[in-house]
């Protein structure tokens, strides 16, 4: 799943700058004057079609991971306690990566320096955040859809049967991930606003 949420952030990222590469932006700012609503409607109808794919993707992920455990090993049921949750909320990781992608894309308007961002912090940053300082692990975008929405209960620490703290829960994890995806949108329809097409 993993590179899927890369290409569900790029693509939230190709949804904004591919308009400003072509020179689109004028015509859609043209037909639409209030700025921020163009990025709110690019974020419902994208998050919506992100939404869908990613849980799409989400089943198939678990299904097929079933299908290819050795025999005498029982695949986990939907039923079991944590596990329906775990993967309606690892296919919600998409669309919260992307909308990420997508207040990206309208903060930088560089398809490439964006990506840039979005693969760099995401990805590569935050697996050296984790590494270097383990509290901010569970703060770390891809961290968060790893250790927390797609996991059925707390994994132990090593050497114990605690659950190690710094990963959060899985409505926490959401929230966190939420807030990463609201703040990147609310600072991209603002320097939407100001900024020459």
């Amino acid at each position: 799943m993993v590179p899927g949420l890369l290409l569900a952030g790029a693509l939230g990222v190709l949804t904004m700058t591919s308009e400003y590469t072509s020179g689109m932006i004028r015509a859609t700012l043209a037909a639409v004057p209030r700025r921020p609503l163009v990025l709110a409607a690019k974020a419902a109808v994208f998050g919506a079609v992100t939404l869908a794919v990613g849980e799409a993707a989400s089943f198939m992920s678990f299904f097929a991971g079933g299908a290819t455990l050795r025999h005498g090993i029982t695949a986990p049921a939907l039923s079991q306690p944590g596990v329906l949750r775990a993967v309606l909320l690892a296919g919600t990781g998409f669309c919260l990566i992307g909308l990420l992608g997508l207040g990206l894309g309208a903060i930088i308007r560089h398809s490439a320096a964006a990506i840039a961002v979005l693969a760099g912090g995401v990805y590569v940053l935050a697996q050296f955040i984790g590494a270097v300082w383990h509290g901010a692990a569970a703060y770390m975008p891809i961290l968060i859809v790893g250790n927390s929405l797609s996991t059925t209960k707390p994994e132990p620490c090593q050497g114990g049967a605690a659950p190690c703290p710094h990963f959060l829960s899985a409505w926490a994890g959401l929230g966190v991930l939420c807030a990463y995806a609201a703040v990147a949108l609310a600072v991209g329809g603002w320097l939407l606003a100001p900024r020459d097409a």
